[in-house]
């Protein structure tokens, strides 16, 4: 073993690397920006769910014991719960407000609740969820449940005719009937996720299949052959999302029908609407595959592109953390993610079954975007090869 030949192996790979300035750039720069994006979601004020409450509860008046109103009760606790944000709504609007996400959950308090409750001792909490996130909504049954026992504790030793119960919030009789405005009790945590997971390994794979691709077209010299025909920039990047499209569309059907139908991930829209929302997605995908390839030198500039373009995506496009519960100054940054448009689409289409006229403007900014994107690729292609 010659060490003098494995140094000056050594030695040539890093001059070969530090005298590539944008490879650099991506080693030093890319793993900043991550690091801040995610330290600026991570430290992000703790959610709070916007929770609409109904009270009717007339309350009672009890002889020489005084006046009772459990639901002001109620009210009172969940108001001075950290979890939840208390919108005022009335019975007629519970609808239109879960529908506008206005709020994720509505709690209704009947005029006779307090008399319920004196005589069959259980408080039966009539919540009705916007239900499209399972796990929020079992997070907000469980906190008003923790709430309205918190309200009931003192009851039984306050004189109100509540006998020898004990007052252990743990052994109160409260109980929660959940009803759902979208998806149900039989959707889990990975029917929420499902939407995310397609258009996020639909546009990984189709962007890394169109970088490496067209990458290799310009490397072999038949960009520049091409170039130099009649055939003008804007007809060969056409050219080859026509061809690259082809396999991206099968990519992404294979990505879709397999996770619904093999991994049996429960949806409410139309199929058709689905794939519509992915074929679009993988025109975005290889639009900026070949955009990216285009300021790529070689193989391992393509990989560089792959957490500066995706990664920046998958923390701001709503996959983990909702847009709304965003810091503010990463908001907009969502806004200009295509993935945030097609999981928008997707989680509206399989969670709510939402049709075409609902998700229409997240269409129109997917393809959009494809369009700007192959507009710009157009204009920064090079006649030189690398």
């Amino acid at each position: 073993m010659n060490f003098q030949r494995i140094f000056a192996l050594a030695r040539r790979v890093i001059q070969q690397v530090l005298r590539d300035h944008r490879t650099i750039g991506l080693l030093i720069f890319v793993p900043m920006l991550l690091l801040t994006i995610g330290a600026l979601l991570f430290r992000a004020d703790p959610t709070t769910f916007p929770l609409g409450v109904v009270n009717e509860d007339e309350g009672m008046s009890i002889p020489l014991v005084g006046s009772l109103n459990i639901g002001e009760r109620i009210v009172t606790a969940l108001q001075d719960s950290a979890f939840f944000e208390i919108v005022p709504v009335t019975a007629v609007d519970t609808e239109t407000k879960l529908r506008d996400g206005t709020v994720q959950g509505v709690l209704r308090l009947p005029p006779d609740f307090s008399a319920q409750f004196l005589e069959n001792r259980q408080a039966v909490l009539d919540l009705r969820l916007e239900g499209s996130n399972p796990t929020h909504s079992q997070v907000i049954q469980a906190r008003v449940m923790e709430a309205a026992t918190k309200a009931l504790a003192g009851l039984a030793s306050s004189g109100f005719g509540l006998g020898a119960q004990s007052d252990t919030p743990a052994e109160l009789p409260v109980s929660i009937n959940a009803s759902y405005l979208f998806a149900g009790e039989e959707f889990d945590t990975m029917d929420f996720i499902a939407p995310v997971y397609i258009a996020l390994l639909a546009m990984f794979f189709v962007f890394l299949l169109t970088c490496v691709s067209f990458l290799r077209e310009r490397s072999q010299g038949t960009m520049e052959r091409l170039l130099a025909t009649p055939t003008t920039r804007l007809e060969i990047i056409l050219g080859y999302i026509l061809g690259l499209g082809l396999f991206a569309l099968v990519q992404v059907s294979i990505i879709l029908f397999f996770t619904i139908w093999a991994l049996k991930i429960h949806y409410l829209g139309s199929l058709g609407l689905l794939f519509l929302v992915v074929a679009l997605l993988a025109f975005v995908g290889v639009s900026l595959g070949m955009l990216a390839s285009a300021f790529a030198r070689n193989e391992f500039q393509v990989v560089q592109f792959i957490p500066l373009l995706i990664i920046p995506q998958i923390f701001l496009s709503g996959t983990f953390w909702a847009v709304d519960d965003m810091p503010s100054m990463l908001q907009p940054l969502a806004y200009l993610m295509p993935l945030t448009y097609a999981n928008w689409a997707l989680r509206d289409i399989m969670l709510k079954g939402f049709g075409l006229v609902d998700i229409w403007p997240n269409l129109l900014a997917l393809f959009l975007y494809g369009v700007a994107t192959v507009s710009v690729g157009a204009l920064t292609m090079s006649r030189e090869v690398a």
